[in-house]
């Protein structure tokens, strides 16, 4: 969806590059709508040239700690001590030009995958200190 709004609605805002191809007497072998005034009413379906594959690999949770030894611990009147640090979303491999191809817009089941200018799940990170008195 959001590359049918990027190439149909040239004269109502920007655009995606991919317009530069669109139907001419000229280059007529092109799925790129010909460029028209909104005036004209010119209205486009969604249909299959927008769909990409949606493969991904993605790195979703990490977390690395390390628990010093206990000699140490208890020198420093403790009974444990923990430090650790998790990463979220650390990496996304994918062919997929949108934002992120697991995220969907639509709530609707027959619209999954379906995105309209959507946002990319957050890289998250974390630190923390476990101490045990």
């Amino acid at each position: 969806m959001t590359h049918h709004s990027g190439e149909d609605r040239q004269v109502q805002a920007n655009s995606f590059a991919s317009v530069l191809n669109a139907w001419t007497p000229q280059n007529q072998n092109t799925p790129i709508a010909a460029i028209r005034d909104q005036s004209a009413g010119y209205v486009t379906n969604v249909d299959t040239h927008w769909l990409e594959d949606g493969s991904f690999i993605r790195g979703k949770n990490l977390l690395l700690g390390y628990t010093f030894d206990k000699t140490l611990v208890e020198k420093l009147r403790l009974n444990r001590l923990r430090v650790y640090a998790s990463v979220q979303n650390f990496f996304l491999a994918t062919r997929y030009t949108g934002n992120d191809p697991e995220v969907t817009t639509y709530g609707n089941a027959f619209a999954q995958g379906q995105t309209f200018f959507d946002y990319p799940k957050p890289t998250t990170f974390m630190v923390g200190l476990n101490i045990g008195l």
